[in-house]
């Protein structure tokens, strides 16, 4: 459910109606016995469910969902348990003195209360008192650097967790990725715990890297590609070439500049302009397009020398244009960009020119050549 029923409020108030050593409780029409030990547990797949100002202050929100940096912290303990558990065991010991420690200090703090509390007569002349005292100050101070040494073993034993980090984000951003895939079709759902299952099989990948950024990137590598080939076979042949694109948006957000990816999906609208603004090789119908370039990207659309007819002649006539942009073009785009330009232009082409782009972002890959 996503919202909380009125008639559920005077069970969640607990308005209870005394008969005797009963207690009742008014459920819409009826009045029905009330049980101490009763509790109501309301769930919704919603993740932010509307909740009435009135409910706010009688019910407890417990968000489950999955977050990008809980999830983080998980990948991260299952990678160091695979790959160095001597370091996960070391700070679990370590926290496991620290909060000991914690708590001695924590008895001896009302240790001395308590016998300054009972203390009898001048507590100056007191040597009992004093003798104690100063034993819990000095005590107090070697739990004080026993805890600061502590901290400094978790800051060392961090630093070495850390370098493995990176392929826990990158983990963490796939999930996410192939989790947007609802979004397009409600069948494209994929548990966390599948997720996980495919990590822990990409951990236990034997590489021959000797140091560990080298391990990290051999690891991330044999991920993507598992995850990419787990989730391509569960989907439709016609959606794979559209995950394709969408996992290299979400992976490689560096390869996608800044309002390309909404000229790409249809979300910028351009203007309308002169005949004489174009230039006569382009097709009319393809003018349009064209013009959302120019306007949205003044730059990138200078820099493509449109006006050159020669330059472009292999690209006008041949069967392959995504291959034949000339290479004085190509030095100065971007892929994506050289895409852009095949939408524009040549959308008969675009297909070709989408698969050679994500192979190239991707590197080679079977699923894509099936399609």
């Amino acid at each position: 459910m996503d919202g909380v029923e009125p008639v559920l409020y005077p069970l969640l108030r607990k308005d209870l109606i005394a008969q005797g050593p009963r207690y009742m409780v008014q459920i819409g029409e009826k009045i029905i016995d009330y049980n101490e030990d009763f509790r109501l547990f309301l769930a919704t797949r919603n993740p932010s469910p509307y909740i009435p100002p009135d409910a706010v202050s009688v019910v407890t929100e417990v968000n489950f969902t999955t977050t990008r940096a809980g999830l983080r912290g998980q990948l991260l303990a299952l990678t160091i348990q695979q790959e160095k558990p001597e370091l996960e065991t070391e700070k679990t010991k370590l926290l496991q003195q620290e909060e000991d420690k914690k708590i001695q200090l924590a008895q001896l703090e009302e240790s001395l209360l308590e016998t300054l509390a009972t203390a009898q007569g001048n507590i100056l002349e007191n040597r009992e008192l004093i003798d104690s005292l100063n034993q819990t100050k000095g005590s107090s101070a070697l739990i004080q650097e026993s805890l600061l040494e502590s901290h400094r073993l978790q800051e060392s034993l961090n630093q070495e967790r850390d370098a493995y980090l990176p392929l826990a984000e990158s983990a963490s951003k796939m999930y996410f990725v192939i989790t947007d895939l609802s979004k397009i079709n409600n069948m494209y759902r994929f548990s966390l715990a599948a997720f996980l299952r495919l990590f822990q099989r990409a951990l236990q990948t034997k590489t021959e890297e000797e140091n560990t950024e080298a391990r990290i990137a051999a690891l991330e590598a044999n991920l993507k590609n598992m995850v990419y080939e787990y989730v391509c076979r569960s989907l439709f042949k016609a959606d794979q070439l559209m995950f394709a694109l969408h996992f290299v948006k979400g992976m490689y957000p560096e390869l996608f500049h800044e309002n390309e990816w909404d000229v790409f999906t249809g979300s910028v609208v351009g203007e309308m302009l002169k005949e004489e603004d174009f230039p006569s090789w382009i097709d009319s119908e393809r003018r349009g397009a064209l013009a959302i370039l120019k306007i949205t990207f003044p730059a990138l659309y200078q820099s493509l020398c449109l006006n050159d007819s020669h330059l472009w002649l292999s690209f006008q006539q041949s069967s392959q244009c995504e291959q034949e942009i000339p290479s004085s073009i190509t030095k100065k785009i971007t892929p994506f960009q050289q895409l852009l330009l095949v939408q524009a232009i040549r959308p008969d082409r675009l297909q070709s020119a989408m698969i050679a782009f994500v192979s190239k972002a991707l590197g080679k890959n079977p699923n894509l050549a099936e399609m």
